[in-house]
């Protein structure tokens, strides 16, 4: 039997691909509309048109999957991660506050998606602990909408990466990378000096360990290797000359730095942080990190707004 410790290893490695984020729909024996999440979406053949789907053998849908003769795949859109979250979560009525409509087989087809496939169930495959449903298409659109990413337990905003690689294109703009780097409800903070001030470490970009100019490299000289990163904060200056990109990171063993010293997150001293940006950064990383729920801050220095990108602990 293979370890929970294996299984968790290996579905994190398979994390490590990013994925779009489908929902699966279709019509129960009651006439109901019901659905899942999923990720385990592929194109199967174009001639004749198939896709696939793996449903867990433990989903409460499982039956009407397996018994049903049609179904849809919605591939959500950017702006529609809280359907995402709605779905792959316990709810009573998943389709109560969401809009959608039917077209061929009477699946329901999710309105905003970046496209849709209405399908007739052509096979259904045993295969370890899932089941593979395959599709033949009898209808479909897309549309020029961002899909929503997944990528290591989070979704991924495509905008705003493209947006920090403008910037760092533009040669007129400079460009701050920096981290929010925590261990153990303790953030790191650069600066032992004589005249009293501290901040997160930065860089002009963030670069690989290797770099020694970079973020990373800066970090590794410092015996922190935050291999796992995401973004917390992209915004400008008030006179839009400095782009900031701030990712956030978690290391498992504090390490000791003539550069800096980590803090606890009740004993920050925020008077002594050099901006009014860090301290607002700060102070939303430890509110989100109580919540477990982080997102993205996007605008000027201290005037933006938070992108919601949930983090879900739900089985994709």
């Amino acid at each position: 039997m293979t370890s929970d410790y294996l299984i968790r290893d290996f579905r994190n490695a398979l994390g490590t691909f990013p994925t779009g984020v489908t929902i699966v729909t279709t019509i129960d024996k009651e006439n109901k509309p019901i659905g899942f999440t999923a990720n385990s979406f592929t194109s199967v053949s174009l001639n004749p048109q198939l896709i696939s789907i793996c449903i867990d053998k433990a989903s409460f849908n499982l039956e009407s999957f397996s018994n049903g003769e049609s179904f849809a795949v919605n591939v959500l859109s950017e702006s529609q991660d809280q359907i995402s979250t709605t779905f792959a979560r316990p709810v009573t009525d998943r389709f109560e506050q969401i809009d959608w409509e039917s077209r061929v087989t009477g699946s329901p087809i999710i309105k905003g998606s970046a496209a849709w496939f209405d399908c007739a169930k052509d096979n259904f495959i045993d295969s370890g602990d899932h089941f593979i449903l395959i599709g033949r298409v009898l209808a479909f659109d897309s549309t020029t909408k961002t899909p929503l990413v997944y990528l290591r337990g989070n979704y991924v905003n495509l905008n705003l990466e493209q947006k920090m690689l403008l910037a760092m294109e533009n040669e007129t703009t400079r460009v701050v990378v920096g981290a929010i780097i925590e261990c153990r409800e303790k953030i790191f903070l650069m600066g032992n000096g004589s005249n009293n001030i501290i901040r997160l470490p930065t860089a002009s970009s963030l670069g690989t360990f290797d770099d020694e100019i970079s973020l990373l490299g800066k970090l590794k000289k410092m015996k922190i290797l935050a291999s796992e990163h995401y973004l917390f904060s992209v915004f400008e200056s008030s006179d839009n000359k400095t782009s900031f990109i701030y990712y956030r990171a978690q290391i498992d063993k504090e390490t000791a730095s003539d550069k800096g010293h980590f803090y606890d997150f009740n004993k920050i001293p925020f008077e002594r942080l050099e901006d009014e940006a860090s301290r607002i950064m700060l102070r939303r990383y430890i509110e989100e990190r109580e919540l477990n729920a982080f997102g993205i801050f996007v605008g000027k220095e201290v005037d933006g707004k938070v992108e919601a990108i949930t983090k879900t602990n739900a089985k994709l």
